[in-house]
């Protein structure tokens, strides 16, 4: 089963980096949150990857009920690991794109 997930629904309305990025006054919590939230469509992803590698023991039936849940389950243990105890991901591009922005001014 192939359920697309949009980036766009984890990221409230951009408003931050959008300001960032046309050199007005900027809201670096919402530019660090935006960040995090990509870290954790990179890792919803990752997860997706990784479940696909999986073995089918036949001891559980598959089902499209089974595959949504696990798709969200995903979706929110990536989100809590992107906020909670980063990987460092969103940090990085975070960083990145503050030093470039600062470079602009």
């Amino acid at each position: 089963m192939n359920l697309f997930v949009d980036p766009r629904m984890y990221i409230n309305d951009g408003a931050g980096v959008t300001r960032a990025a046309n050199g007005e006054a900027r809201d670096d919590s919402a530019l660090q949150h935006t960040c995090e939230e990509f870290e954790a469509v990179m890792l919803q992803f990752m997860f997706k990857s990784m479940r696909a590698c999986e073995i089918d023991s036949g001891l559980l039936e598959k089902d499209i009920a089974t595959d949504v849940y696990t798709d969200l389950f995903d979706g929110e243990v990536a989100r809590s690991m992107a906020h909670r105890q980063s990987l460092g991901i969103g940090a990085q591009i975070y960083r990145q794109l503050q030093n470039s922005s600062a470079g602009r001014r």
